[in-house]
């Protein structure tokens, strides 16, 4: 009698991971200060700073939150390079880019894709 194989289960999950950019030259210089502050790994604030009668600030909970400063290398390998690595092995997956214009998408995107066909060419 010969085995079937049965599929093998696969867990599918959606990860939310935020990077928040540092102010620019031209923020800094006018002395302007940051909307959002990244309080710990998964919760950022929002200031409110534009909305007038809020006393309190708005606090956001994400699978991971990567402060400004954190180089493009640790988000890849914290959070990108198990699903950039993937498609490599066949499987269906996207890293989906979202913000404000200039808010750093494109040079996040670039750095992990550079990471992951660099890493995928050592191992050939």
């Amino acid at each position: 009698m010969e085995k079937t194989q049965m599929p093998v289960a696969r867990e599918e999950k959606i990860l939310v991971l935020v990077r928040l950019r540092p102010l620019n030259e031209k923020e800094i210089a006018a002395n302007e200060a940051a909307d959002w502050e990244c309080i710990n790994d998964t919760t950022i604030l929002y200031r409110n700073t534009l909305r007038e009668g809020s006393n309190f600030p708005s606090a956001y909970s994400f699978d991971r939150v990567y402060r400004g400063e954190c180089p493009t290398r640790q988000i890849y390998e914290d959070g990108t390079k198990e699903i950039a690595l993937s498609v490599v092995k066949g499987i269906n997956c996207s890293i989906f880019a979202y913000g404000q214009t200039s808010s750093g998408k494109t040079y996040t995107m670039s750095g992990i894709t550079e990471f992951a066909v660099s890493l995928k060419s050592n191992q050939c």
